[in-house]
């Protein structure tokens, strides 16, 4: 597959100043004792304490992504200068943001085209351990007019009730919560409620992660099959990254790294064609998110 480094204006990058910064501090992270820096993070700022409790969750995803939803200076200057340094000189919750932006732009685009090309006003969409499915839910608010008058439904399946929760609260504030459905259950079993050739996009965005190579091509496989022709999949992986021992000593459930070579590979395993997909990397190059056609 194609790999393209993405370009978006609206993604995030490091600074010259922060690239320096992190020269010192990203040998320290990731040497510090797992509990001194549990301990540091939690004394330091509340968002920081809030994804450690919830690590690998999707309310410590929603901590990431929010950072931009209130004004770093709301809870005070020292506040403002620990938010500064996890959301903006930690490489993580960058990414993360990046790689939700290249999911909801590929996201705009697919629908765009449906809306030209498509004859009967229907959009199916699913997403696999989606958790809030933020990225899904702001660009269907986004175009909200355009949608008028066509049936939308997206199906949420997700293993976490946890997360199931975040995602209704999500709904009600755009107001989508009829166009959604919640499933409480495994990947695996998609194809117990979802038909084959029914379903015009599928994202599978921060699941991956965890899944070991044969789970994934049995997923791929079933998400092939409940595809419409010429549907779209995106599919995102974490990719091998300065902060990983960081990472690992916040007691983050354990997570397979993957090239974009092996992202292709998986997708290759589960009937996917190399030539009708691209695989993009954030700018930061800590995650890759596949964007391909059945």
């Amino acid at each position: 597959m194609k790999t393209v480094i993405a370009d978006c204006k609206n993604l995030e990058g490091h600074s010259l100043f922060v690239k320096f910064v992190r020269i010192f501090t990203v040998p320290i992270l990731n040497n510090l004792p797992a509990n001194f820096l549990q301990i540091f993070m939690r004394t330091s700022s509340q968002d920081a304490e809030v994804v450690l409790e919830n690590v690998g969750s999707a309310r410590a995803l929603e901590v990431m992504y929010g950072r931009y939803r209130r004004n770093i200076f709301s809870r005070g200057v020292m506040q403002a200068v620990a938010d500064l340094f996890w959301h903006h000189f930690v490489s993580q919750p960058k990414g993360v943001r990046n790689r939700l932006k290249i999911v909801e732009n590929n996201l705009e685009k697919e629908i765009s085209r449906i809306l030209k090309e498509k004859k009967e006003k229907e959009i199916n969409i699913v997403t696999i351990g989606g958790g809030s499915a933020r990225g899904i839910a702001e660009v269907l608010n986004k175009y909200s007019d355009e949608l008028k008058g066509w049936k939308v439904s997206v199906i949420n399946l997700d293993k976490s009730l946890k997360a199931i929760e975040l995602g209704k609260e999500l709904a009600k504030e755009f107001g989508l919560f009829n166009n959604f459905k919640w499933i409480n259950d495994l990947a695996q079993n998609v194809k117990l409620y979802v038909a084959d050739n029914s379903v015009d996009v599928v994202e599978m965005v921060g699941l991956l992660d965890y899944f070991r190579d044969e789970k994934s091509v049995e997923t791929f496989g079933k998400i092939y099959d409940i595809l419409k022709e010429n549907g779209l999949f995106m599919v995102g992986n974490i990719v091998s990254n300065k902060e990983q021992p960081f990472i690992s000593k916040l007691g983050w459930p354990k997570m397979y790294y993957r090239s974009a070579s092996d992202l292709s590979r998986l997708l290759s395993e589960s009937r996917f064609l190399k030539e009708k997909g691209e695989i993009i990397f954030e700018p930061l190059k800590n995650h890759i998110v596949a964007v391909i056609k059945k």
